[in-house]
């Protein structure tokens, strides 16, 4: 859901962000968005409980293991069909 938001802003600021914005083919309040995506992503985000996405969280490990596409693919071949 999005809601809206009142900031207060130097004129100059908003000018080089609309024509940045304007640039990246977005709006003003997409680019504000993005930018405060990236500034909180650190701070964790859970779904919301109960949402197909809250219950694949955490479903699929990420590998962490240095090894290359192809070790990984002989691997899990190796896995399946030995």
């Amino acid at each position: 859901m999005k809601k809206k938001l009142t900031l207060v802003v130097d004129d100059e600021v908003i000018e080089r962000a609309k024509r940045h914005a304007r640039a990246k083919n977005i709006t003003l309040s997409e680019l504000v968005e993005q930018y405060l995506v990236e500034e909180t992503r650190s701070e964790g985000w859970n779904p919301p409980k109960g949402t197909v996405l809250s219950r694949l969280t955490g479903a699929v490990q990420q590998d962490t293991s240095q090894k290359s596409d192809d070790e990984r693919l002989y691997q899990a071949l190796r896995d399946k069909y030995a």
